[in-house]
């Protein structure tokens, strides 16, 4: 019986081991940023913030991506709310400002997309300050420690 037992209880941690091995093989994080694959042939590395700041009630998922998909890549914002499509979304890397335009809650570079990429590289932190439909002001702050391990990864991985 107490054999019986065991053997169950080591077939459950084997299958949890491989479900953990195989969720690995989708997600790495690198400080910070994680890197993740979608679908067969797309990857992205994002963020959180690390710090959210606004005058606002309520608001749905921030996240800072670079998207890889065959030699396409490209930098999005997930502000959580509806942009204004009126007002720019700025994105300051160290000394260096961006401007991003807003279309629903999604943001995009307005510059070749790899410029941002070599800042963000090149940078140490990152602010991004946004503005709702309701016209309520976001600053958004994420660090960049680990972000060129990341991209190395989203290059090779992807």
């Amino acid at each position: 019986m107490i054999k019986k037992i065991f053997l169950f209880f080591f077939a459950i941690l084997l299958v949890k081991g491989s479900l953990v091995a195989h969720e690995l093989s989708f997600k790495h994080d690198h400080g910070k940023w994680s890197l993740k694959k979608v679908g067969n042939s797309g990857c992205s590395i994002f963020q959180i913030p690390l710090k959210e700041s606004g005058e606002y009630t309520s608001r749905g998922t921030v996240l800072f991506y670079v998207f890889k998909e065959g030699n396409a890549e490209y930098v999005r914002i997930d502000g959580g709310y509806p942009y204004d499509p009126d007002k720019y979304v700025k994105v300051s890397i160290d000394n260096n400002n961006f401007q991003f335009f807003g279309e629903n809650d999604s943001a995009w570079s307005m510059k070749d997309d790899s410029i941002i990429v070599d800042a963000m590289k090149a940078g140490k932190s990152m602010t991004v300050v946004g503005y709702s439909q309701r016209g309520t002001e976001t600053t958004d702050t994420y660090t960049l420690i680990g972000f060129t391990k990341a991209y190395n990864s989203l290059q090779q991985d992807c």
